[in-house]
């Protein structure tokens, strides 16, 4: 099973815990933000510093450092789901990376949406020419949100947190690149030699150059020293923190009452300045049907609709919209591995490809608001290859291609090859059975029968996602909650010899091989030509059926004034900015 590494290198998730999950994201209905997905971190795009190891990268203003409000004051009620924990370095919640963009720092963070890393709690830093050092200047006089004193001493205790004996989790690639991180984690040593502290200056000198490290420690939210000092590491989840947390940014949590709400006040003395609101209650929903009439009435203040909910809004004069570029992109998906269909033939996966026209998808179950996907990463992303293959709306080339492949047209218009009819089962959930359905005519037109339609709830579906186990299904994926370039390894990367235990069985030698050679790219342009060949080969590959990606539907009541954004997590990103009145 290909296994993802998780922020600040906790622990490693196999690509079926990913999608567990992903399950919320599969349900981009009401106010979709509500959901868990998939792991807030990884490893993503390298930055300035990390792109030319001698530049510098010097803090610019963050949502958080804009101007204040003109309206100073006042209380947002959003709607979000309830998270796992608040925890950092324990939430598996697609929510928690949007709550911890509003009440953490880390001495780096990602910028969305190209995901390239800027300056946080530090106000520069630089790498050495070889990339093997990076230094971090953090802001001066930085107070966490107990009044107590930040320094660098709270950086190293983070860091060493990851690479700590007692911490059960086994340290992720770029925290045991760090010099002296093994010996600390074999015990052979009192601390990890390779972080250094002096003053406001903390200096990182790692084994290798890699060009993820400086993401791993962009995801790395910075924890409090005085008061988790003396906590086993392996305990931290149940400390009382995890519920109720001091962090350093711009918004403190107040109170966590399950099931109903978390409510968070502004922090007088962020570093970057006060948020302009004095209060944000989020709002848990447990029945879905709720948040619409609170958003309908003013309750609430702030959610995301479905495309059939979003026109009355959108033409009511007392809200306002926002239409935020999809982040989850659907498509088909098959067991390369079975023997009695064709799907391990890339002429077959291109023929099904073809076979759906989006247009008419994105019309017909989205009004309109969705637009066709081609690929896995997001266009928005640094790491998408905009002159990838990309296979059309075009049935008569899907049945000259299965003409080709020796499936000729049966009485009943379902093809046939050597007895054997070319229908097959589709396994989906209550999500994308609809979907399906509008998809189903399409492939029949090209001569492609379903023999069953089998839907099941999420975790069901999740357990059969494996070779083996299903044979053709549908499938979403989301940006944004981790490293691009950990999108297209998640898919197309193949570690393990015959790929067990992936979804698809796909494997390709010369993909392998430049995944091997991106982890060693010395510069951004290097990388990026690498990945833009993974790109041309496995979506040349057709391994999925790209289908279509559903824009995020914001909704806010005219009196709360949010920041212009592109992707859903700007929206929180931006929490500081946001206006009431």
């Amino acid at each position: 099973m290909r296994s993802m590494k998780l922020a600040g290198g906790s622990d490693g998730l196999t690509r079926r815990q990913l999608l567990a999950l992903a399950g919320g994201a599969a349900a981009l209905s009401a106010l979709a933000a509500c959901t868990p997905s998939t792991p807030t971190t990884a490893t993503a795009a390298p930055s300035a510093a990390a792109a030319s190891p001698a530049t510098t990268a010097t803090a610019a203003p963050s949502a958080a450092a804009a101007s204040p409000a003109k309206k100073p004051g006042g209380q947002a009620v959003i709607s979000l789901g309830e998270p796992d924990t608040l925890l950092s370095t324990a939430s598996r919640a697609l929510v928690f990376s949007y709550i911890r963009s509003f009440i953490s720092n880390g001495m780096v963070r990602l910028k969305y949406p190209d995901m390239i890393v800027v300056p946080d709690l530090a106000d520069t830093f630089t790498a050495s020419p070889d990339g093997k050092t990076y230094t971090f200047n953090l802001h001066p006089k930085v107070k966490w949100q107990d009044g107590g004193a930040f320094s660098s001493e709270d950086a190293k205790f983070t860091l060493e947190f990851f690479c700590h004996p007692q911490n059960p989790a086994p340290m992720t690639t770029d925290f045991a690149n760090i010099v002296g991180a093994k010996e600390f984690k074999d015990k052979l040593a009192g601390d990890v030699t390779g972080i250094k502290i002096s003053g406001d200056k903390v200096e990182i000198s790692l084994l290798a150059a890699s060009p993820t490290f400086l993401t791993s420690v962009a995801v790395t939210t910075l924890l409090p020293k005085h008061i988790l000092k003396d906590v086993a590491p392996a305990d931290f989840a149940k400390h009382a923190f995890a519920r109720k947390p001091v962090y350093t940014g711009p918004f403190k949590v107040d109170e966590w009452k399950a099931g109903e709400s978390i409510t968070y006040s502004a922090f007088a003395d962020h570093f970057r300045g006060r948020p302009n609101l004095d209060k944000i209650v989020q709002r848990i929903y447990p029945d879905p049907s709720a948040p619409l009439a609170d958003l309908r009435t003013g309750v609430l203040q702030q959610g995301f609709v479905t495309a059939d909910q979003y026109a009355e809004f959108k033409s009511n004069a007392n809200f306002a919209t926002q239409e935020l570029a999809g982040t989850l992109g659907w498509f088909l998906s098959w067991d390369m591995t079975n023997k009695t269909f064709p799907f391990g033939e890339k002429d077959f996966r291109i023929a099904m490809s073809h076979a759906v026209d989006r247009a008419t998808l994105a019309s017909a179950l989205f009004k309109g608001l969705a637009e066709p996907s081609y690929s896995l990463a997001s266009p928005l992303s640094w790491v998408a290859n905009a002159n990838a293959p990309k296979y059309a709306y075009d049935p008569a080339r899907s049945r000259q291609l299965l003409d080709g492949l020796g499936w000729k047209v049966g009485p009943d218009g379902i093809r046939v090859k050597n007895g054997q009819r070319l229908e097959f089962a589709t396994v989906l959930t209550t999500t994308t059975r609809d979907w399906f359905l509008a998809i189903q005519p399409m492939l029949q037109a090209i001569g492609v029968g379903t023999s069953k339609v089998d839907v099941v709830d999420f975790g069901t579906w999740v357990s059969r996602l494996a070779v083996g186990k299903y044979e053709q299904t549908m499938n979403g994926w989301g940006n944004f909650a981790i490293d691009p370039r950990a999108d297209l390894a998640s898919h197309f990367h193949s570690p393990t010899k015959a790929a067990r235990g992936d979804a698809t069985g796909y494997k390709n030698e010369q993909v392998d091989q430049l995944f091997l050679q991106a982890a060693k790219a010395a510069t951004r342009d290097e990388e990026k030509r690498l990945y833009d060949q993974i790109q041309n080969i496995a979506d040349g590959d057709c391994v999925y059926g790209y289908l279509f990606r559903p824009k995020v539907l914001n909704v806010n009541a005219k009196n709360v004034r949010l920041p212009q954004a592109k992707i859903q997590a700007e929206v929180y990103d931006g929490m500081p900015t946001w206006e009431v009145g």
